[in-house]
């Protein structure tokens, strides 16, 4: 039995999950949209130690007034009025739930705030129900992870030569591992399931300056790569790590295969 389907049914299947997928998308940067407008309104409450207006934005019933204010306590401690920062959406997570008690949209997000004098992490959790909608969860700590300013192939204009040619050094020891892989399993020389192994190996050393501590420390581990990234809070990392494992296979290369041959007689 054949199964005929008309090609102006696919087409129209495929447009149907295209414009699902493009809804789903649009409200996904809706959301995004909302949760930039929320972070920026608690931003402006915390600026003027505003504790009615957090607490107005806060989801029905989450928690009472005696326990906002003992919580709102800490945070006020912690945040400094700034009259100039800068955000950033460090991540987003938008969750749809449809069952028999309800339809609920729950959204998470985590921010960075960059103000003169600190820099802050955000976390928001954001509900939205049958029963109303606001800030279900917030939390406020100091300090963010230190943002790569440069060293990266992603901040190339702010790179300088030194970090270019690491970078490149980078891509120059790859290709010499997957030269010596490629000769290796053509070759098989005595062991060579170990020398496979050996040859994704690298070996050197990294140095970490920040404000107050200094670090220096060998490496050996696989897959790494050789760097100077300078980071916010004046921390700079320098890398340097060589193929080992791939320059200590050549260096052999014609003793193993000189065994190999013996051993085949």
């Amino acid at each position: 039995m054949k199964i005929s389907i008309k090609k102006s049914s696919v087409l129209t299947l495929f447009l149907s999950i295209l414009c699902c997928l493009c809804l789903t998308g649009c409200a996904d940067m809706l959301k995004k949209e909302d949760m930039d407008q929320t972070v920026e309104r608690l931003i402006k409450a915390l600026n003027e130690d505003d504790a009615d207006q957090i607490y107005a934005s806060m989801y029905p019933g989450v928690v009472t007034r005696e326990q906002f204010d003992e919580s709102y306590e800490t945070v006020r401690q912690l945040w400094k009025k700034t009259d100039d920062h800068t955000t950033k959406l460090k991540a987003i997570n938008t969750n749809k739930n449809f069952n028999q008690s309800g339809n609920s949209i729950v959204c998470q997000a985590q921010y960075y705030v960059y103000t003169q004098e600190q820099d802050y992490t955000i976390a928001l959790t954001y509900l939205s129900d049958d029963i109303g909608e606001g800030v279900y969860q917030f939390n406020l700590n100091v300090g963010t992870e230190p943002v790569l300013l440069s060293g990266g192939f992603t901040t190339f204009r702010d790179n300088s030569a030194l970090q270019w040619g690491l970078l490149a050094l980078n891509v120059l020891s790859y290709l010499f591992i997957l030269v010596t892989v490629v000769d290796i399993l053509r070759k098989r020389p005595r062991l060579f399931g170990v020398w496979l192994v050996a040859a994704l190996v690298f070996m050197g050393f990294w140095i970490q300056a920040a404000p107050g501590s200094f670090r220096i420390n060998g490496s050996i581990s696989a897959f790494a790569a050789s760097a100077f990234k300078i980071y916010s809070r004046g921390i700079r990392r320098f890398t340097f790590m060589l193929p080992v494992g791939a320059i200590v296979y050549w260096c052999l290369r014609k003793k193993l295969l000189s065994q190999k041959l013996l051993n085949s007689k």
